[in-house]
Parts: structure tokens; sequence; C-alpha cells
């Protein structure tokens, strides 16, 4: 896909901050989805979890950088909520977890091309 999935050195560092963040982050978005009835994407965001609760960045890497959490159709970040105040939170909440994502040393072209706004600098 156009160099959108390459591999790339990264490294991740879990801090126990972070990985607060990514808890909060994800059990609300895997939440948002089940809730939805998006059954297949809230289990990506289980697998992606189970990474940052293992404190597996390479586990994180992989399950992050793929096509079923950041392709196109069916994937988690392409979902359609029909609530149009659920879609916003959840658009919210996957923005937060990307930055936090690249933040946290997963440098990929992948996360900020997903990013529907401009990352925050602190």
């Amino acid at each position: 896909m156009f160099g959108l999935f390459d591999k790339r050195t990264s490294k991740i560092e879990f801090t126990e901050e972070s990985e607060e963040k990514f808890n909060h982050l994800l059990t609300e978005i895997y939440e948002i989805l089940r809730d939805s009835a998006y059954t297949i994407q809230a289990d990506r965001i289980k697998e992606i979890l189970f990474a940052v609760q293992k404190e597996d960045p390479e586990l994180f890497e992989q399950k992050v950088i793929s096509a079923e959490l950041l392709g196109g159709a069916g994937s988690v970040v392409d979902v359609w909520i029909e609530k149009e105040e659920k879609m916003k939170r959840m658009d919210s909440l996957m923005n937060d977890f990307l930055e936090l994502t690249f933040k946290s040393g997963l440098n990929q072209r992948a996360l900020k091309a997903r990013m529907t706004r401009k990352m925050k600098n602190n």
C-alpha cells in the first residue's frame, strides 16, 4: 500500500503514565465499538490492550500498524457510528490514541496519516 505499512525500527516505551492513558483510551474505544455492534473491531482493540498490559512493544507495534486498525473499509479507524455524539467521541479517542502511540515511540507515517486533527506538541 505505497509504503503505508513499511517496517521501521521503533523504540516504544511504556511508562506508568502512558500505560494508564492507553488503558483508559483503549477501554473506552472498546466499549463504544462493542456497544455499536462492531464486534470484530472491538476485538482488535482488546488485542492492542493486551499488548499494553503485557508491556510487549513488538506485539503492540504488530497490532497497531495493521490493516485491521489503520487500513481501509472494515478497519477500526473507518467505522461509522450512527449516533453523532458517539461518532465524535470515537474520533477524538482514536486521535488521542494515535497521538499517544506516536509520542510513545512508534514513529510511523501511518499513524500521522490516520489522525484527523493536528498533533499537540506537549
